[in-house]
């Protein structure tokens, strides 16, 4: 199970009618992470009237046209990810309007246009999907335990501990998530708890 997404962040400078369009495209991390990259392109362009954008994150989707017509700017935005299938990807335009209305086709087509130009300049990386992990074991398994996630497709972090024992966070491919935990649960007897943390699934605009 892998990913479509782009290597780094890219931009893409567009004129039309004397508007000038910026569209900035990027790795998305985290959901947790598009409000503050938003808001980091918005200070950048000061003089922008709008800063539509758009993003997509496995299965969440979000998009807002910020004052454009409705359908104008942010979903043209969103098309072109999901036409080239790109995954955990944001993309934002600001647009200083230029004196000429452009109608709705002709937004569409800049906001569109514009990241997909962008887009064009950055590679596009298949990358594995992980998923994120809590692990808890006694106190008496915490060497087992380590054994046990001492390997390439696993990445933790340090170990802490609580009341219960030990408590390891990390991320595994998840390809190898089930012989994972299997594993664990052999050298534990039983004992190791795992949460897998859900993903959100949902399709929404903003």
């Amino acid at each position: 199970m892998a990913h479509r997404t782009i290597a780094g962040p890219s931009e893409h400078l567009e004129v039309v009618k004397g508007s000038r369009f910026r569209a900035v495209v990027a790795p998305l991390a985290e959901v947790g992470d598009a409000d503050a990259w938003i808001a980091r392109l918005r200070a950048a362009e000061p003089d922008a009237g709008h800063v539509a954008w758009a993003w997509r994150w496995g299965d969440v989707q979000r998009w807002s046209d910020d004052g454009e017509p409705g359908g104008t700017a942010g979903r043209p935005m969103l098309e072109v990810l999901l036409k080239r299938d790109l995954d955990r990807v944001i993309a934002g335009v600001a647009r200083v309007f230029g004196g000429v209305k452009l109608g709705a086709g002709g937004l569409a087509r800049a906001y569109g246009g514009s990241v997909a130009r962008a887009l064009d300049a950055v590679a596009v990386l298949d990358v594995p999907d992980r998923r994120g992990f809590t692990l808890r074991a006694p106190f008496a398994e915490v060497d087992a335990v380590l054994r046990a996630l001492a390997e390439p497709d696993v990445d933790h972090g340090p170990p802490a501990f609580d009341a219960g024992g030990v408590v390891v966070r990390g991320t595994v491919l998840a390809a190898a998530a089930e012989r994972i935990e299997e594993r664990v649960t052999t050298v534990t007897r039983g004992r190791g708890l795992w949460v897998w943390p859900d993903a959100t699934s949902e399709d929404a605009g903003a």
